[in-house]
């Protein structure tokens, strides 16, 4: 099991990169039930699309060849529509200004 997780982790050299470790907590906040955001994305229904959860390296080569490098590190990965899934129409680098603006509002009580 080990050596399947080593073979993955490193079948596209870029396991140190910014591009994968956006790609890696990405699937945390929807998939990692202990993830400290899980509540506000798995937990809400939003998923990963298929393409970017292929086995063997093949989903983050698949994520990258859609998002591409990170402008800059004041960039993280944005949902465009934040009711929405991570899919390929529908994320982006963006920076904090970007984000804020596109935040998902919380209704009042």
């Amino acid at each position: 099991n080990s050596e399947r997780t080593s073979k993955i982790a490193t079948t596209h050299g870029m396991t140190d990169t910014p591009e994968y470790k956006a790609y890696d907590s990405m699937k945390g906040r929807c998939y990692r039930p202990k993830n400290a955001s899980y509540d506000y994305y798995g937990g809400r229904g939003i998923r990963v699309c298929d393409e970017w959860l292929l086995p063997d390296g093949q989903g983050f080569a698949n994520f990258f060849k859609t998002v591409g490098y990170r402008p800059d590190p004041t960039y993280s990965i944005d949902r465009i529509d934040s009711d929405g899934n991570y899919e390929p129409d529908n994320v982006r680098w963006a920076n904090k200004s970007e984000q804020r603006k596109n935040q998902r509002r919380m209704k009042k009580q």
